[in-house]
């Protein structure tokens, strides 16, 4: 099979499923080396591989007439119009591929997606391109990162303005407020299956019956033939051994010194610090007390006792309240007291 007149996709008259003609291509866009329209493929390991998928092609789809007169389009027309890039505004930015992001160290360096919208907004008020353009490929990468996506940031948009409603939408919706304002009937419990005061002696036979308890019944040990003829292996034998661990904390001679010990020789700090302190007789402890407890100190014996010591070592006297000078006198509020009838008749005598 030959391959003749093959359109090449790298001709620039074919654009995405369409062909401009000339008077239809705007002069901004010129030609320069047009590539023949019915110019061979020039790689032929192209045309190769193409020329055995015509021929599967061939073999496997089942050729009728019907079916390839409706595989004709009524109307061929292109989905997607190609655009010139020359009427838009801003300008193509060219990106440099960069060494590729794998590590979660770079992917945690991005700054975050705020900071770089505030510093962008920032520096478009300031008028400084350069400065947005690298604020606008850091924000295409911080879009980009895994995290971002795992957050599922997306770019910020103007929020859009809410429109007034109209007459007929506010009627419908004080119509709904008002329908879903009022209180739902609660639904009427269902009847039952039985008169009132009547018992189901279905049920009542279930709840009688006694609750089934399980025991877990060990089986009897038994002493099987098994056991009778069992033999252990040389392994089982060695583990059945206990193990013998020297006791290394025991030392056998205690009383023994080192070598260094006896040829150590002390220095002058350690034999100044060897000796015991001074200490004064006040500050003696309990077991450091005199020979002769009862001996007064010579500073006792000079002091003079000030009056406010001789005051405060005079002892207290209190009155006692709790005992009267006259036991047997009778307050004047008693003799003036009358009996009331509850007492008169708990005075009587039992019996009387």
């Amino acid at each position: 099979m030959a391959l003749k007149h093959l359109k090449c996709d790298l001709s620039p008259e074919l654009t995405t499923c369409l062909k401009l003609a000339e008077n239809v291509r705007p002069d901004c866009c010129p030609i320069i080396k047009r590539i023949p329209y019915d110019a061979e493929c020039f790689l032929s390991d192209i045309g190769k591989e193409l020329k055995k998928l015509y021929e599967r092609h061939a073999r496997s789809f089942t050729k009728r007439k019907r079916i390839m007169e409706l595989a004709v389009p009524l109307r061929p027309r292109c989905r997607y119009l190609p655009k010139c890039a020359c009427p838009f505004k801003k300008t193509i930015e060219i990106v440099p591929a960069d060494h590729p992001i794998h590590t979660r160290t770079d992917q945690l360096a991005l700054p975050t997606v705020r900071r770089l919208l505030s510093r962008r907004a920032d520096a478009i008020a300031n008028g400084d391109m350069i400065g947005e353009g690298i604020i606008n490929r850091l924000l295409r990468y911080s879009y980009m990162s895994l995290y971002s996506r795992l957050c599922n940031v997306q770019p910020l948009e103007k929020p859009k303005k809410k429109k007034k409603l109209t007459e007929k939408q506010m009627k419908m919706r004080e119509m709904n407020i008002a329908r879903l304002a009022k209180p739902r009937k609660p639904k009427a419990p269902p009847p039952l299956d039985r008169k009132k005061g009547q018992i189901d002696q279905r049920r009542l036979k279930k709840l009688s019956r006694p609750r089934v308890i399980m025991e877990d019944i060990k089986p009897e040990w038994e002493f099987t033939p098994g056991m009778r003829n069992y033999k252990a292996s040389d392994r089982v034998k060695t583990l059945a051994e206990p193990v013998d661990r020297p006791n290394v904390h025991t030392n056998e001679n205690p009383g023994k010194v080192s070598p260094n010990a006896l040829k150590y020789k002390p220095s002058d700090r350690i034999k100044e610090m060897s000796q015991p302190l001074a200490k004064h007789e006040a500050n003696l402890g309990p077991a450091d007390l005199k020979d002769d407890p009862f001996s007064i100190s010579p500073n006792a014996l000079k002091y003079k006792i000030t009056t406010r010591m001789k005051e405060l070592a005079e002892p207290k006297e209190f009155e006692n309240t709790h005992i009267r000078e006259n036991p047997f006198a009778i307050s004047p509020a008693a003799l003036k007291a009358k009996a009331s009838p509850r007492l008169i008749e708990l005075a009587k005598p039992k019996g009387s």
